[in-house]
């Protein structure tokens, strides 16, 4: 199945995200990107306001809220299965408590190097919880780019290299000043995380889908048109990890009211280098049955891809 990161429902959080917000616009953000960014994590559980209509976009994080914010983000749980022995210290009975277990248990290794659970997270600590909340849902193609900030030196331990792969991934904004020291926003926080999960849904290979190609999670679409002959084309578009992958189409099948547009998708060629960028493909073929709704089904190959539902 497609690998999507979903919020860990059963962990409530507590501090600045204590209370839920609606679904309506934050009254506090007026920029129309980022109100989509805070909604988006509001809805699916992962990061929620202060009130009733407000967001609090410019408050400082703190090391329990981001550690919450990650567990939550990449639905990290506790194994009751695995045997493992705490490397951190933490207050059982605190709001943070299950979090941090959680992430312990993922082993997160940021939690046992975080300050005290209410001080604040600055942006490279962040980016580094980042990066571990991510590589526990698979490994995923980048490029290796060497990216400059005009502020590298105030970089501190290993903070730098997270930062190189979350820009090599396009989850922060390359260059510049990225102000390591400075304490992280709920906004900025909000905005990394949103980009880490686009960035996994778009890419692929999650830990759970037995793929073994990097191409377990494919966002495929589905779009018909009707030719001036009248034959109805269907084409199928996909985000593959690198130009050696291919998109073909298989075939076509007619069922319970559906065009089922069979498809694969081929590996590179053994032994050929190719850049580590997300690459679009496309296909199409013409349908001639009965069909009231068009999907795309894959076949063969790593694990399949849910349905894709057509845009007519």
């Amino acid at each position: 199945m497609k690998k999507t990161i979903k919020a860990c429902a059963a962990l409530v959080m507590a501090g600045s995200f204590a209370f839920a917000a609606s679904a309506s616009a934050y009254s506090d953000i007026k920029d129309q990107d980022n109100a989509k960014i805070a909604q988006s994590l509001q809805q699916k559980g992962i990061m929620k306001g202060v009130g009733e209509d407000r967001f609090a976009p410019s408050l400082d994080l703190t090391n329990a809220q981001a550690i919450q914010l990650i567990v939550n983000a990449f639905d990290m749980k506790v194994n009751p299965g695995v045997d493992y022995k705490p490397t951190a210290s933490f207050n059982s009975s605190a709001w943070y408590a299950p979090a941090y277990e959680a992430a312990l248990h993922n082993q997160i290794k940021t939690v046992t190097k975080s300050d005290s659970p209410s001080a604040k997270i600055t942006r490279e600590a962040f980016a580094s919880l980042l990066l571990e909340g991510i590589n526990t849902t698979g490994q995923y193609p980048t490029t290796k780019m060497y990216i400059f900030f005009d502020d590298e030196k105030e970089f501190t331990g290993d903070h730098l290299g997270a930062v190189q792969i979350l820009g090599n991934m396009r989850i922060l904004s390359p260059g510049g000043d990225f102000r390591p020291q400075e304490p992280i926003t709920r906004m900025e926080a909000a905005e990394l995380v949103y980009n880490a999960i686009e960035f996994i849904n778009n890419v692929g290979g999650g830990k759970d889908d037995g793929a073994q190609d990097g191409t377990g999670a494919i966002d495929v679409s589905v779009t018909t048109k009707t030719e001036a002959d009248g034959r109805v084309k269907a084409t199928l578009k996909a985000s593959l990890p690198n130009p050696g992958y291919g998109l073909k189409i298989d075939g076509v099948k007619y069922e319970d009211g559906k065009a089922i547009v069979q498809y694969s998708v081929s590996n590179p060629q053994p032994g050929m280098m190719y850049p580590q960028v997300i690459t679009e493909a496309e296909a199409s073929t013409y349908l001639t049955g009965t069909y009231s709704e068009v999907v795309a089904e894959r076949i063969g190959g790593a694990a399949p891809i849910t349905d894709a539902k057509s845009l007519k």
